[in-house]
């Protein structure tokens, strides 16, 4: 059930930006940017209907007169590649929505109406230039791959044959 509950919170939060949006796009003046953002509106659209559907589908199986019956895996690999779907589709629509609403003048720039959504750039993360040794790494025992043995010269050179002892 927790899966469920989780794709209809889901589906209900991409409605929700699939709302805002619209307004961000209806401020936008006509440009290829408009028109890239429609086109992630509906596809933001059509995935939440698919994720609407296949949670109802799936919790209507698994409540079976009064039982839990664990469905198959289909419903719940589709619900989860569903929201994988909308996530892609809300980060493109997040992309041209800040692209719509910052690059281009908006239809009511005459006029004392402020923009729908304020952007507010975050600086990224430090990362190192030089990366660091993991303290394990740096402390790790050295092992010999084979143990050397310590031969006598006199028994090493025995196993060689001189010309004369081979006649």
């Amino acid at each position: 059930m927790d899966l469920i509950n989780a794709a209809k919170k889901i589906s209900e939060a991409g409605t929700k930006l699939d709302k805002l949006a619209k307004q961000i796009a209806e401020q936008c003046v006509e440009s290829i940017t408009k028109n890239d953002l429609l086109a992630c509106l509906k596809r933001i659209a059509l995935y939440c209907h698919q994720i609407n559907i296949t949670s109802k589908v799936k919790a209507d199986v698994q409540n079976i007169s009064g039982e839990m019956v664990s469905s198959g895996l289909d419903s719940a690999t589709s619900l989860i590649q569903a929201a994988k779907n909308l996530m892609n589709a809300v980060v493109s629509t997040v992309k041209y929505s800040f692209v719509a609403s910052t690059r281009y003048p908006t239809k009511n720039a005459g006029k004392a109406q402020s923009s729908i959504v304020v952007w507010r750039m975050r600086a990224p993360d430090k990362k190192p230039l030089v990366r660091r040794e993991k303290p394990e790494e740096s402390k790790a025992k050295v092992r010999r791959g084979s143990q050397k043995k310590t031969v006598a010269p006199i028994r090493a050179l025995s196993e060689f044959q001189s010309p004369a002892d081979s006649l």
